[in-house]
């Protein structure tokens, strides 16, 4: 057997094996999961640090280390200003949103559309949504199996089915519990394998050449903004000064109302045990999301300097989008290949079980319990959900399937999918919440508004040179309006239809619920006195941490560079130094029934 083989057999070795740990990680809550709060809920017993790491891994995927990565290697600067993003978003969640939500108390966010506006606002949103994210978890789900191409060589639509098996089987196994301790997990591994080749990256501009060198060879506008450099252009981001900072403020608008609005993140602000642990479940986020930009993809923008004509033609999308499996087989040993693929199924993994529970729970809780079966017992709303997710992951893996075999640009099919779906119906969700005054069918109204805005306007942007028309007798073009200015002025029509909607006469009914609505956003409500009996997550956590650091240790004995070996041998000691120090520590949510136990 070659090296190369060799190699290809020890990466797929270790993916296997950590698949193996993760599946078993999030089928183990599964014996705790007797009651409907347990499973969609987890007795808000979730500590804050834990779901505060799982709103953080639950919005970046290997589209991060596909899409954007291969931005970063394209035009530099304006790719990793664009990450900062997720920073400011939980920031603003921390500061505005997180005692908000924590006070309504909900168990899915359209849940609260009803107590808002009216039970069909909740059915419309709960529908609507769910459709919405299959498309959205396709687009995660296709990415990472492209980046697993670009290591392995394993075609991607295998990757697609294998993967999305995997993630259907634990969440339906254990429930948010399942979806919380296998993010925390996958974290771990995730800047297990990161921040070595972040190193490693930069260790080769001095072994590779000298900073003076590294500096000079940087290519034109590439470490500035805007880069104006026409020969580093990627679609979707402008050339010109003016429009990439429209783009970039555009974008960060597009990280605010994504990150807020999405259920996975709402759910999380809700199922903490008080409202501080709430807001220090987003501070955290948005901790974590200070350095994502560069610790995630730094090792792209330095590829671009030293590398580029040895790795990826640098004007080509679909070269530049395996990049960062490129750099980890150029830079790291197997072994520790091995463990980033398993990170960039760590990262996707994560958000989709993240949605694809809470989309479930949403079924269940907005659609079963409302419209099928309004006195579904426990046992029937868990098994309803597990059908759920059975289905729901079944489609959003079609989805997938669907954008590989017709070769879809990722980049530009999420930018459309922001405009036309995302947008519309995320205002009205979180402007629900700020608004105090709207008529009951004002939510529903804007999510129509601005759809029938987007779509509109992506009839115009499949027309090259605009409609022409004639009235009163002069001639007319009607231009598409361009995406840096398309979600802004979407929020625009939105918060226009709502905000005017308010000055409609409204119902006695109507002002009352709106009165007893916002009064409950204006006390703190009682803290959880959930009796459910689950292990606290840190000793269990730290035990399949010890099981990935024994494997790792394993793979010390492969053949290989003397200083390889001792890169591999690092990673193991790191896992076996969190996972004991995890054994030994008491969790800070005392969960009821286990106090006093490890």
């Amino acid at each position: 057997m070659d090296s190369a083989q060799s190699n290809l057999t020890i990466i797929w070795v270790v993916i296997f094996c950590y698949i193996a740990i993760i599946a078993a990680a999030g089928s183990y809550y599964a014996r705790f999961m007797k009651s409907a709060d347990a499973y969609f809920k987890a007795g808000n017993q979730i500590p804050w640090w834990a779901a505060g790491i799982s709103m953080y891994m639950a919005n970046f995927t290997a589209y991060t280390f596909v899409g954007i990565a291969s931005m970063v290697y394209m035009r530099g600067m304006p790719a990793l200003l664009l990450e900062t993003g997720p920073a400011l978003a939980f920031a603003a969640a921390a500061i505005f949103l997180a005692p908000r939500w924590y006070r309504l108390n909900i168990t899915s966010p359209p849940e609260y559309l009803e107590q808002r506006f009216n039970p069909l606002t909740r059915h419309v949103f709960s529908i609507l949504g769910i459709l919405a994210r299959l498309i959205g978890n396709g687009i995660r789900l296709f990415s990472m199996s492209k980046f697993i191409e670009s290591v392995t060589g394993i075609p991607t639509i295998y990757m697609i089915v294998i993967t999305g098996v995997i993630v259907i089987f634990y969440t339906v196994l254990g429930g948010l519990w399942a979806v919380i301790v296998t993010d925390v997990l996958q974290f771990v591994v995730l800047m297990l394998a990161v921040i070595p080749m972040l190193i490693v990256s930069v260790a080769s501009i001095f072994f590779d050449a000298t900073w003076s060198e590294f500096v000079s060879a940087i290519p034109q506008g590439f470490a500035s903004f805007p880069n104006t450099n026409p020969d580093a252009a990627y679609p979707g981001v402008p050339v010109e000064a003016g429009p990439q900072w429209a783009w970039l403020i555009v974008f960060w608008f597009s990280y605010l109302l994504d990150y807020n609005g999405d259920w996975g993140v709402i759910q999380r602000m809700c199922c903490t045990p008080s409202e501080r642990d709430a807001k220090k479940a987003a501070w955290l986020s948005a901790a974590l999301s200070v350095p994502h930009a560069f610790l995630l993809l730094g090792t792209c923008f330095i590829a671009r300097v030293l590398w580029a004509g040895e790795l990826a033609d640098p004007t080509s999308v679909g070269e530049s989008e395996m990049i960062y499996g490129l750099i980890a087989t150029k830079l790291l040993p197997a072994g520790l290949v091995g463990i980033v693929v398993a990170a960039m199924f760590s990262a996707t993994m994560s958000t989709l079980n993240v949605q694809w529970a809470v989309q479930s729970t949403s079924f269940v809780n907005d659609i079963w319990t409302k419209l099928v079966n309004k006195a579904a017992s426990d046992r029937e709303q868990i098994l309803v959900g597990r059908a759920a997710v059975v289905v729901i992951g079944g489609v959003g893996t079609t989805v997938a399937l669907a954008i590989a075999l017709t070769e879809t640009d990722i980049f530009g099919f999420a930018q459309s999918m922001v405009a036309l779906v995302v947008t519309p119906l995320l205002i009205p969700l979180l402007l629900g919440v700020l608004l105090p005054r709207t008529h009951q069918h004002g939510a529903i109204a804007g999510l129509f508004g601005t759809f029938m805005f987007g779509a509109i306007n992506k009839i115009l942007q499949a027309q090259s040179g605009g409609i022409s028309f004639e009235f009163a007798g002069s001639a007319f073009v009607l231009q598409a309006i361009p995406f840096q200015w398309e979600v802004p002025l979407s929020a625009g029509v939105c918060l226009a239809i709502m905000g005017g909607s308010g000055m409609l006469p409204r119902s006695r009914d109507a002002k009352a619920r709106d009165a007893v609505f916002y009064d409950r956003m204006q006390h703190a409500r009682t803290e959880n006195e959930d009796t459910a009996t689950v292990p606290p997550p840190l000793p269990i956590i730290g035990t399949f941490l010890l099981l990935i650091g024994g494997l790792v240790l394993i793979l010390v004995l492969a053949p290989q560079e003397r200083a390889d070996r001792l890169v591999t041998l690092g990673a193991a000691v790191t896992l076996f130094a969190v996972g004991f120090w995890m054994r030994r520590s008491r969790s800070d949510s005392v969960v009821p029934g286990q106090e006093g136990k490890p």
